[in-house]
């Protein structure tokens, strides 16, 4: 696990290299060059180096960038290392003033970069900034801002009370004023779903999908932390970067869109992403709250999923037509959570990372510039 990093292992930042960006794929390749050509047209005017760390991917993702992108210095593993490490990989090269961590399906909107970077300069206490991030239906992704995650603000959110009141509510977002976002309501403390996210404020936490961190916040605050091969990144990441006396702002104003969850999976593959998250989070509270509450949350996770395979159970039951599937979703996704929060020892699903091996695995990588 990696929670701290010497100043001295990173690279120096070179003068003229205002950005690093970084790209993590694995088998992205249809989406990667819409994220590469938004990311160039970005950089215009700027001093940028962008690499690619493409983590064992078979769809041709290294032969594309190197076909297509010859600008970007593309790092390929013969393993998938996950995000966290992989970024790794590449924040250990950086040279800019500003890292960059983005994902192969984003594409950034005109201006979005520049707006993330003068957010972050805006305050000198400012460690990092995150943008607006639209679906593919041009909705906001609630996850691009909101609370970081605690006891008290998760057991609606496990048991989709959030989303329930949401809809109940008729679906009218509200904005914030102030500081910082609006005061989480009973039902709805952590996704924030009646927030509009129309302006620009400080927040807790913004989604690693895509994010700018100032340098000096890396050379302080260290590495991601490898202990989840997903989903921890950033949650733990805007953790400690509050830890270490730093603030994070969410910048309205850049809009990027994220195309997310654009491969539709089996429904017991969509159970264990869900998993792999309560994993990640048991894990953070285990490592900034301590064991006892990293316990609570299993216990919550555990209660949460029986109430929603009983409920979710007796709906598929009287589901008919198209309704029949949606149900059964919910249900899969109930059971995914029992499975991971019953029993004792308490273990990831499995989805081929490297850390999952029992062989221990060093970062066997091949970088070339091309």
């Amino acid at each position: 696990m990696v929670s701290g990093l010497p100043s001295e292992a990173l690279q120096p930042p070179t003068d003229g290299v205002d950005v690093s960006v970084v790209i993590v794929t694995h088998n992205s390749a249809q989406l990667l060059g819409a994220c590469l050509r938004s990311v160039f047209a970005e950089c215009a005017g700027l001093g940028a180096e962008i690499f690619v760390v493409d983590n064992a991917s078979s769809d041709g993702t290294g032969e594309f960038v190197r076909a297509n992108f010859p600008a970007v210095e593309l790092m390929e593993t013969h393993c998938n290392l996950g995000f966290s490490a992989g970024n790794n990989l590449a924040l250990r090269k950086c040279r800019g003033r500003y890292a960059v961590l983005l994902n192969p399906d984003t594409v950034l909107h005109a201006g979005a970069l520049r707006a993330l970077i003068e957010a972050v300069e805006s305050e000198p206490g400012t460690g990092a900034a995150g943008p607006k991030l639209l679906l593919a239906d041009g909705t906001v992704q609630p996850e691009c801002a909101r609370p970081l995650p605690r006891i008290s603000n998760l057991f609606p959110w496990l048991l989709l009370l959030d989303k329930l009141r949401w809809r109940l509510s008729g679906r009218k977002p509200a904005g914030a004023a102030g500081a910082g976002p609006p005061r989480g309501k009973l039902l709805d403390g952590f996704n924030l779903l009646f927030w509009g996210r129309e302006r620009s404020c400080r927040v807790e936490y913004i989604c690693g999908a895509c994010m700018v961190i100032r340098r000096e916040v890396l050379e302080r605050v260290g590495l991601l932390d490898e202990a989840s091969p997903m989903f921890l990144d950033d949650m733990d990441y805007c953790r400690r970067i509050a830890d270490a006396g730093w603030s994070i702002r969410y910048a309205a104003e850049a809009e990027v869109t994220h195309l997310w969850q654009q491969s539709s999976g089996k429904f017991r593959r969509e159970a264990d992403f869900y998993a792999l998250v309560c994993h990640s989070m048991w894990l953070y509270f285990r490592k900034h709250e301590g064991r006892g509450t990293a316990a609570v949350f299993a216990a919550m996770v555990g209660a949460a999923g029986v109430v929603r395979v009983a409920v979710g159970g007796a709906a598929f039951a009287m589901a008919i037509g198209r309704a029949r599937s949606g149900c059964r979703r919910q249900w899969e996704m109930a059971l995914g959570l029992c499975r991971w929060a019953l029993p004792r020892e308490k273990r990831a699903p499995r989805f081929g990372f490297v850390g999952e091996s029992s062989e221990p695995a060093g970062p066997r990588v091949a970088a070339s510039r091309v």
